[in-house]
């Protein structure tokens, strides 16, 4: 199933795309932290947690072999719900980024090879235009609303995967298991990433708030590590060869989710 590279990098491209999804979310970095949140209390993604939740419970799936998450019922359970209660000037509020690799890197660089820049001089600390937090209403919907983007993800990868399985007379075993994780693994790792979710107070106060289930505030922190880690190292050339799937399944199906993300706030939300 995707891993947090690719969530990343569909959660990068439905807010540079300008489509539903980018005019719903106002706190962008709750809406990327969000993104990864159905996979933190699981416990694989994140180390020490001390009472991992059940897949099926964080991700609204049947315990099968390729689960797939009911995103619908997510979003009539909780989405629906906090979108109900913003007011105007939580619809409305500035824009909240999420932090960025490549400004990290820059401010680093200005402060030991001050010389390669122009304007030398005094580091500052760049961040990203526009307010530092929202309101919690807002924080809390634009979480919730990752979290179901999350779901829709996996839903539509692990449902593509068992079609393949399907036309190709493939039976699900542990070698498949293997072969297809080492796909998405090469898959995933080819992205350019830039965005790391920013550890504000506004973001762990929505997360202990979560409606499914609190995420404590040392998890909040040790999932934006893993999350910056991820995207440090992200971005190579090439991968190896796939053993199971196929450039094709993995082009068509990436697309495939940022349109129905899309097609699915614009038709719920009215975006």
């Amino acid at each position: 199933m995707p891993s947090w590279n690719i969530h990343i990098a569909q959660t990068e491209r439905l807010i540079a795309r300008g489509g539903a999804v980018a005019r719903a979310v106002r706190d962008r970095n709750a809406f990327l932290f969000g993104n990864l949140v159905p996979d933190i209390m699981v416990g694989y993604m994140v180390p020490g947690v001390e009472e991992p939740i059940a897949y099926r419970t964080t991700h609204f799936a049947a315990p099968e072999f390729i689960p797939k998450p009911r995103e619908r019922e997510f979003w009539d359970d909780y989405v629906a719900p906090a979108w109900g209660r913003l007011d105007e000037a939580d619809r409305t509020c500035a824009i909240v980024h999420p932090g960025s690799i490549a400004r990290e890197r820059e401010r680093i660089d200005r402060i030991h090879f001050p010389q390669r820049f122009e304007d030398a001089g005094e580091p500052d600390r760049p961040g990203p235009d526009g307010a530092s937090e929202a309101g919690p209403a807002r924080t809390a919907f634009d979480l919730t609303l990752g979290a179901w983007a999350h779901l829709l993800a996996d839903n539509l990868w692990n449902t593509r995967v068992n079609e393949y399985l399907d036309a190709n007379g493939i039976r699900p075993s542990r070698e498949f298991r293997i072969k297809k994780q080492g796909d998405f693994d090469g898959f995933g790792k080819m992205f350019p990433l830039d965005s790391i979710p920013r550890e504000t107070g506004a973001l762990r106060r929505a997360a202990a708030g979560f409606a499914q289930y609190p995420i404590p505030e040392g998890l909040v922190h040790d999932a934006i590590v893993v999350a910056h880690e991820t995207v440090r190292t992200n971005g190579v050339a090439e991968h190896a060869p796939y053993q199971l799937l196929t450039e094709g399944f993995f082009t068509v199906t990436f697309a495939e989710v940022l349109d129905e993300a899309d097609r699915a706030v614009a038709e719920r939300l009215g975006f």
